[in-house]
């Protein structure tokens, strides 16, 4: 599926406003392009990434009070998506930007989630390795903040 056709497909599904039909979304969601996530920026590309990340939250909170354990795995394929497209070399720096915006975001929201539910001896273990795994995925950016600061300060000197 073209970019364009998914963006097509993910419209009509809100412009139907079937927003109970979940089913329908998922479906779109998992079929997207990998074009949603870059590498290059474009008016399609960041109203199809928006798009997709929408959806993806309109299955969580459809699904977090009667399937707890898919609401859980909504919002970690979401992240999952996310982090692949603001680790691609290839990505925009645009795009790699607002990623890891929302993934931190989303890892929030996932503890948040975690720190709610009954059960807390499960949900207590995967709110750590969740703070674990994002810990370890930030540091891993670190190698950049040279890069970036010597970019910044090249910016700033005149030529």
């Amino acid at each position: 599926m073209t970019l364009d056709t998914w963006l097509i497909s993910i419209s009509n599904w809100y412009e139907a406003k079937q927003y109970d039909q979940i089913e329908t979304l998922k479906t779109l969601l998992y079929s997207a392009p990998n074009s949603v996530w870059g590498p290059t920026l474009t008016d399609e590309q960041s109203k199809a990434i928006a798009c997709w990340l929408d959806g993806s939250l309109r299955v969580f909170e459809h699904t977090k009070y009667h399937d707890k354990k898919k609401a859980y795995q909504m919002l970690q394929y979401a992240s999952a998506k996310l982090e692949v497209a603001a680790f691609n070399s290839a990505t925009d720096i645009d795009i790699k930007d607002w990623c890891l915006k929302r993934l931190q975001h989303l890892t929030v929201l996932s503890l948040e989630f975690c720190n709610q539910q009954q059960d807390q001896s499960t949900w207590n273990k995967k709110a750590h390795s969740l703070i674990e795994i994002h810990v370890k995925l930030m540091a891993s950016l670190s190698w950049n903040e040279s890069l970036n600061s010597n970019n910044a300060s090249n910016l700033m000197t005149p030529h």
